[in-house]
């Protein structure tokens, strides 16, 4: 028996005594045996009503056991829904994003599309032969029209794709070269004719029904219609022939019009000074007056030559010799320029020696005056033509740029040919200072040799005509160059 079972027992057993009043004659051996008998009972009711409470208990338990298993196994399954769902929904997410990426994608090679074929079709219209743009004009408002209208929906595919067999069956046609009827308009007398167009490559060629036949047709930019080039060289019967599509031959330039069209550029002097505007034509005007002068200084340069020293010695030595006679002689066949230098010398050989020297350095001044006149214009002109050719290109690009401002700077050909044409000022004023310049220094230098072959003549006259009044020697040295220089 345990101690909490004794405890249990000693506790009835006082209980008991207390509260029955047994007889005073009853043992203390007999009170305990009915104590422990009673407590016998007790305990066995005790140990009945927990069995009975246990199996109860246990009758209880093992439907909230399956409940709570069954719980239990739904949490479980709940879990793993929960974690399919979150892989699911993160499997979406991916995948939306990825339809996003590829429908930007689609979205920028649509667009890609879109404008490759609106340039193709652009291109298409600015390369298209003289006379090519009419016939396929309405294919190409109809394919513009499409490629407008997909431009913000979701057919510009389709739309390329019309435009991309287009341009296929342009190719394809123009392979082998076409013919197609058409109307052109006919240089000199501006008539527009029906006849037949031939597309060969780059040439396009241009037979009336009735009138000329085998005309060139070129395009040229800024021009509304195509410009016709008569081609007399060309054979009839090779013309016939090829608007016949029969085999023959056909002119081809091979630098697609732009021979043609460089010759055109060149024009007359007249058309090429225009170019330059009104300083191009003062430069002009300069540049005769340049060559106005040019002329009159040749024509006083040969007027005043000088003899050679081998001409001139034999009239010195006849001088030197007193034989009057002679020097006369000589002197008479002497040119212009020297005879009047040795003519004022033989005038006054008779005077003093410083007489002498005034008379020949007066006549020396007076012919250096006469060459060197016009020289100092001339070497303005040369100076000041290539800075008018600077104010004549000034001027024009301040209007290139002008214009520039207004229209933009989207014609690069336009531009260079307006810049070009503004250039023309400084070409005329190079063309004009150069031969001036040259010319100058050339007169001048001969206008010097000249003038030093005068001065030397005058001294050795002064010396061979051996003047009355005497000289002393070391004076003359001093003196006589100062004085004729």
């Amino acid at each position: 028996m345990s101690h909490r079972n004794l405890a249990q027992f000693v506790a009835g057993l006082t209980l008991a005594l207390l509260t029955t009043g047994a007889p005073a004659a009853e043992t203390f051996d007999d009170a305990m045996q009915k104590s422990l008998l009673d407590y016998s009972t007790r305990q066995r009711e005790a140990n009945a009503e927990l069995n009975s409470a246990r199996a109860k208990i246990a009758e209880e338990k093992g439907p909230f056991l399956r409940a709570m298993r069954a719980a239990e196994n739904r949490i479980i399954t709940a879990q793993a829904e929960i974690t399919r769902r979150e892989t699911e929904q993160e499997q979406v997410q991916d995948t939306r994003q990825r339809l996003i990426r590829d429908a930007e994608i689609l979205q920028r090679n649509r667009a890609y599309v879109n404008t490759l074929a609106q340039d193709g079709l652009k291109l298409f219209d600015d390369g298209a032969l003289p006379a090519e743009d009419t016939l396929v004009a309405e294919p190409l408002r109809s394919l513009q029209k499409q490629l407008d209208a997909a431009a913000e929906g979701s057919e510009s595919g389709r739309a390329a794709g019309n435009v991309t067999e287009f341009l296929l069956a342009q190719v394809e046609r123009s392979l082998g070269g076409y013919a197609a009827p058409g109307r052109a308009m006919l240089d000199g007398d501006n008539r527009i004719v029906d006849g037949h167009f031939v597309f060969a490559g780059p040439e396009v060629f241009f037979s009336a029904n009735e009138g000329p036949a085998g005309i060139a047709m070129r395009r040229r930019e800024g021009e509304t219609g195509p410009v016709v080039y008569r081609l007399p060289a060309w054979q009839p019967g090779d013309v016939t022939a090829l608007f016949q599509g029969k085999v023959g031959m056909i002119p081809a330039d091979p630098t697609v019009g732009k021979a043609l069209r460089l010759q055109e550029t060149r024009g007359s002097l007249l058309e090429h000074i225009k170019k330059g505007g009104t300083v191009a034509y003062a430069i002009v005007g300069v540049g005769l007056l340049a060559v106005l002068l040019i002329l009159l200084k040749i024509r006083d340069v040969f007027r005043m030559r000088v003899d050679e020293p081998e001409t001139v010695l034999p009239f010195l030595v006849a001088l030197a010799s007193g034989e009057t006679a002679e020097a006369e002689r000589r002197l008479a066949k002497l040119r212009t320029s020297t005879r009047e230098l040795f003519a004022t010398g033989m005038a006054h050989r008779r005077k003093s020696k410083a007489v002498l020297e005034e008379h020949l350095q007066a006549l020396l001044m007076r012919q250096r005056l006469q060459l060197e006149r016009r020289l100092p214009l001339l070497a303005v002109i040369a100076t000041a033509a290539p800075l008018m050719g600077l104010l004549g290109t000034v001027v024009g690009m301040v209007r290139t740029f002008a214009l520039i401002t207004v229209f933009g700077t989207g014609n690069a050909g336009k531009l260079a040919g307006g810049i070009s044409e503004v250039l023309v000022a400084t070409e005329l004023g190079l063309v004009v200072a150069i031969p001036a310049l040259v010319v100058h220094g050339f007169l001048a230098t001969r206008v010097q040799k000249t003038l030093a072959m005068q001065e030397r003549y005058a001294l050795e006259f002064i010396t061979a005509a051996k003047p009355d009044e005497p000289v002393d020697v070391s004076e003359q040295g001093e003196q006589e160059e100062p004085v004729l220089r």
